[in-house]
């Protein structure tokens, strides 16, 4: 399928996740089959404060993920288009989120504040609709709290200003990261507007990401939580983990700058999480250097 003018090769897509999806992350979903991948939050008066040269190393995006969306979040609009030209020449997709709970960014108007100021959301997303040639998304949710449901309203919106795509999860700000996912909602925005909506909230294997698709209608659904322990979540094959992991460093070495052995030992230990073994996998964390980090995942049995 296709958002805007990019084709899209299957209908599964990564989400960003702060923290976590660094390039070898992003690397290895693709590899398992994520059609769309998702570079991690980005804070728009960040990155509009680097320079070219800054800004292509801090996303360290390689051809080999595209198509790549690159999420901002912000409410000011001069920062959010200086954010929008930093990051365009890197960018399949530039995406608002509008969806963020974290306390620093709704007392700033950012992220999920925006579902209830509707105008100023509006206003965002033309001034960066106008600000660039690539395709503008938003990622939201369906509401402020169960009394405050205005996903429908907010996608129509986001589709009125000239966004190329929404993405859904399915709980509202309230909600956090517990209770049930609306799936009505969801598949209510979908009946309402005409432009691609990616369905997000609670998968957990490939077939659920399936029967989320069938049950809203959605065009694409994406996966966050899981791909953080199960990056081939998004293939209905079965993998060997031990190999997936010791692939994950090998990706890691290759292409991530930083070269840090603790970002290398959280993503194994999460990676280990449904490994069979005896080892207490905690104690990866007291490994300083990656060569041992692996020899320590290759004697794991």
């Amino acid at each position: 399928m296709n958002i805007g003018p990019v084709d899209i090769p299957n209908r599964f897509a990564l989400a960003p996740l702060a923290g976590i999806s660094c390039t070898a992350f992003r690397l290895l979903c693709k590899e398992n089959g994520a059609g769309l991948i998702y570079t991690q939050m980005i804070d728009a008066e960040l990155i509009s404060g680097k320079t070219p040269h800054e800004v292509k190393a801090f996303l360290n995006i390689c051809d080999r993920e595209r198509p790549v969306t690159v999420q901002l979040i912000g409410a000011e609009k001069n920062i959010l288009v200086k954010a929008v030209h930093a990051v365009e020449p890197y960018a399949d997709f530039i995406d608002l989120n509008v969806g963020c709970i974290e306390e620093d960014y709704l007392a700033k108007g950012c992220g999920a504040a925006l579902l209830k100021d509707p105008p100023q959301l509006a206003s965002l997303l033309r001034a960066m609709v106008k600000a660039t040639k690539k395709p503008v998304t938003a990622k939201i949710r369906i509401g402020w709290d169960n009394q405050h449901i205005n996903g429908v309203t907010i996608a129509q919106i986001i589709e009125d200003a000239g966004a190329a795509a929404v993405c859904v999860h399915g709980r509202t700000a309230d909600q956090g990261y517990a209770g049930k996912v609306n799936w009505t909602i969801m598949n209510q925005i979908k009946q309402k507007i005409h432009i691609p909506v990616i369905a997000n909230g609670d998968v957990t294997s490939y077939d659920q990401g399936l029967e989320l698709l069938t049950k809203t209608g959605c065009d694409l659904v994406m996966i966050g939580r899981e791909a953080q322990h199960r990056p081939w979540v998004f293939s209905k094959d079965s993998v060997d983990i031990k190999q997936q992991i010791l692939r994950f460093i090998d990706l890691y070495e290759q292409y991530e700058q930083r070269q840090e052995p603790v970002e290398v030992a959280d993503h194994v230990y999460w990676m280990l999480r449904d490994f069979k073994t005896t080892e207490d996998t905690k104690k990866v964390h007291l490994i300083t250097s990656i060569p041992r980090i692996r020899r320590y995942v290759n004697r794991l049995s």
